[in-house]
């Protein structure tokens, strides 16, 4: 018998690539979309999306990460979106609750601006407007090796455990030994399975292109969450781009990294159920 509270896994072709996704609550009448971050899956939301069980769930692998293909054109963010739209097409949901975490947020804001009659709402948790810092000048050299590369070579030196280790070092803030490895593990796991060229271009246009300019164009109402030891989405950077959406609200989440969804997810999804009663 099928436990009516587990996600079900489910497979669907966009522009004749495989996407895969997870639902549930099928029932309901309103629809939350979540964007995972990248490297990432939908695994990565899976709890946060548990504690809005009030609502249909849609989380699926983005084209390219998890076990969706990649897109069929370059992996920038108005083809993601253009992906999204035809996802969302072929799922019959003509309005929806969209919540992207890091670069699915910025996927999100894109989303927005080209198909702002597709969202009723719109929340935006620890959004990169860009990339800046230690890490991002790490990242670039990381990246900008790995486009010269052989492609059989490419995917081994982007799951480096050097650089991954850094990085774990900066974005996972919390005091569990127990849960920061599984964390940990559940990350690399990610980067063994993204596809090389989408995690080239993806990071390409993180690099190059601040969202401030999309961002004075959303009319969607938006709830933008922060965290205020977050160190890939600086406090700074993230109060400049609520600020500069016009329906925009923020939350600050103490002692709080970038990885809010995995290390919080129950407290992050009481703040966005919070924000969506008020929306009513």
């Amino acid at each position: 018998m099928r436990n009516k509270n587990r996600f079900e896994k489910k497979a669907t072709s966009i522009d004749g690539k495989k996407v895969l996704y997870w639902q549930k609550n099928n029932n309901k009448r309103k629809t939350i979309v979540f964007l995972h971050g990248f490297p990432g899956s939908h695994g990565g939301l899976v709890d946060l999306a548990n504690g809005l069980s009030e609502y249909r769930l849609v989380i699926p692998d983005l084209p390219g990460c998890g076990r969706s293909e990649p897109l069929l054109n370059d992996p920038d963010l108005k083809n993601y979106a253009k992906w999204l739209h035809d996802f969302l097409d072929e799922l019959s949901l003509d309005q929806i609750i969209l919540i992207g975490h890091s670069f699915g947020s910025r996927l999100s804001l894109v989303f927005s601006e080209l198909y702002p009659k597709k969202l009723e709402n719109m929340i935006l948790i620890t959004p990169v407007v860009n990339v800046e810092g230690l890490i991002a000048r790490s990242a670039s050299i990381e990246y900008k090796l790995a486009e010269i590369l052989p492609k059989n070579l490419q995917k081994m030196w982007l799951s480096n455990r050097i650089y991954q280790g850094l990085a774990h070092i900066i974005t996972f803030k919390t005091s569990s030994p127990i849960r920061r490895n599984k964390l940990i593990a559940k990350d690399r796991m990610n980067y063994e399975l993204i596809d090389p060229d989408t995690t080239i271009g993806i990071f390409e246009e993180f690099y190059r292109q601040s969202l401030i300019p999309e961002a004075k164009k959303i009319k969607t109402n938006t709830l933008v969450i922060a965290g205020d030891k977050d160190e890939i989405a600086p406090l700074v950077s993230v109060k400049e781009l609520s600020n500069n959406i016009i329906h925009s609200e923020m939350f600050v989440m103490k002692n709080a990294g970038h990885l809010v969804v995995l290390e919080s997810p129950l407290s992050t999804a009481t703040i966005i159920r919070k924000w969506l009663k008020e929306q009513l």
